[in-house]
């Protein structure tokens, strides 16, 4: 009888060791994690299991940020399920993180969506270390090749500006939502450089190609959910819509990049002048192997590359000119000034070209102050891979950094009225264009817009020829479009309307 039970005390014992090991390894895995002794102050209390997660139920990621922002100050830390985010606001910490600390925190974080199509480091939009490094310089070397920044590729530009006008004028002044065509029009630039050949507006194949880039930017999930806990893929269902975003970049590789890359494989010559962005590529790969160098420049990352580059090079400029439309229509007598402008300086005779850019300042100015008060790319990411220090705290290895390029944009520091449409705040008093270091709606430091020069080659050529050809007036008279925009892939206007009117009869 003792021996029985000495046998169920010594059970029980290694039935509560057990539970109390199960108790204690439960509670390690959902307590609060510590993060440091010196991070960032926390703005609210954590939640159990979710940290701050249930912060972003009721406001979009911007006006979250922004209110949390008020109530800790411009550098501050929040846990996303046990994943440390430390936020950034204010020009000169987005500087020094993005320029003074690039060493410490140069890459962007795994979002999970590489690996799912396979592509985990690859692109030049998604790579990170020696892979990035070459896929960013092989890119540039290429698209320089192929003029970005200079008047070769401008008068291509032109080509489709007038294509653009045309579309335009054959809706006759009846309301019209411009973005589809916009988004066609400023793609088929880049896809003049990627594949050497424009589509036409009413190409089907292309017109699915521009509603798969706009699905994945007006129905995007969150993009911090996406990069801070990549693992809600994993769970059944789609409830956050991480799944069918993932699946359009397969529908994207599989309609675009690939059957061009099959198309220029099948005449490439490597004695000849590449024709367009592929080819060029495809030399240098072929390069590297006679040279026995081949480290990264492969079909993989060639066919991420093209899906990065028409993505970027198409819908980030497109939503910009969405933008400056939206704001002439609800500052009317601002596009009165740039036609008056436009009319002085260039007439009505002919489109307006890159050697008018210099007298044309009060249009400049005006693109410069869309692209500031739009913000279309708001924030930036970053993983620490080196602990540094930043305003007296400690930023830890392994934490996300948001960079909130929209703060800069917005700071009232370096902006006054910073949410007030004013394009005579970049005139000194003499007239003179200013060149304001805080103005970075393209980023900053060695991650910055690869296509930045293209994008403001494009944007000065089409507002241009928009204003001068164009009134652009309210869908409703006198009922002007909500200025609200609404947070996707990028930072977008509401859809709305407008009415395109011709300035001029012979137009």
């Amino acid at each position: 009888m003792a021996d029985l039970k000495d046998s169920i005390g010594i059970t029980w014992a290694l039935a509560s060791a057990l539970i109390g090991l199960l108790v204690y390894k439960a509670w390690s895995w959902i307590k609060p994690r510590n993060f440091g002794h010196n991070i960032p102050p926390f703005p609210a209390p954590r939640k159990l299991l979710l940290g701050h997660l249930h912060l972003y139920t009721a406001k979009s990621e911007l006006e979250t940020i922004k209110a949390l922002r008020d109530k800790a100050g411009d550098v501050f830390s929040l846990d996303l399920a046990g994943n440390l985010l430390v936020v950034v606001n204010g020009f000169e910490n987005v500087k020094e993180v993005l320029v003074k600390r690039w060493n410490e925190a140069p890459d962007r974080p795994h979002s999970g969506l590489p690996s799912y199509i396979g592509e985990d480091n690859h692109g030049v939009v998604d790579s990170r270390g020696e892979n990035w490094v070459q896929q960013r310089s092989t890119s540039m070397l290429i698209l320089r090749s192929f003029g970005m920044g200079k008047n070769v590729l401008a008068e291509k530009i032109l080509e489709e500006v007038t294509i653009y006008m045309d579309k335009l004028a054959s809706f006759k002044g009846n309301p019209v939502d411009i973005r589809f065509f916009t988004t066609v029009s400023i793609a088929n630039v880049i896809c003049s450089i990627i594949v050497g050949k424009r589509f036409d507006h009413d190409d089907p194949c292309f017109a699915q190609v521009i509603e798969i880039i706009l699905s994945m930017f007006n129905k995007a999930p969150a993009v911090a959910l996406m990069q801070t806990i990549p693992f809600v893929r994993f769970i059944p269902g789609d409830l956050f819509g991480m799944k069918a975003f993932m699946n359009n970049f397969v529908r994207l590789n599989d309609s675009f990049s690939k059957p061009h890359i099959a198309e220029a494989k099948k005449t490439f010559d490597p004695n000849k002048d590449p024709e367009c962005y592929i080819t060029a590529y495809l030399q240098k790969m072929q390069e590297e192997n006679a040279k026995g160098t081949q480290k990264n420049l492969d079909d993989k990352n060639l066919t991420s590359n093209i899906r990065g580059l028409l993505l970027v090079g198409s819908e980030t400029t497109s939503t910009s000119i969405y933008w400056f439309v939206l704001h002439c229509i609800n500052h009317p007598h601002v596009q009165d000034k740039i036609f008056e402008e436009i009319s002085a300086k260039v007439g009505h005779d002919r489109v307006p070209n890159m050697s008018d850019k210099a007298s044309l300042i009060y249009l400049e100015a005006t693109i410069r102050e869309s692209l500031r008060l739009a913000a279309v790319a708001p924030f930036m990411m970053r993983t620490v891979q080196q602990e540094f220090d930043l305003k007296g705290y400690t930023v830890p290895k392994d934490t996300l950094l948001f960079i909130n390029m929209r703060s800069a944009l917005h700071d009232s520091d370096t902006w006054a009225d910073p949410d007030m449409f004013r394009p005579e705040r970049y005139f000194d008093d003499t007239g003179n264009l200013l060149k304001i270091e805080a103005h970075i709606p393209f980023g900053l430091g060695k991650r910055s817009c690869l296509g930045e020069a293209l994008a403001k080659m494009e944007l000065f050529l089409f507002l241009a020829a928009l204003c001068q050809k164009f009134r652009m007036e309210p869908e409703i008279p006198g009922k002007f479009p909500s200025m609200k925009g609404r947070m996707e892939i990028l930072f977008s206007p509401q859809t709305y309307k407008v009415r395109l009117v011709a300035r001029h009869p012979n137009m």
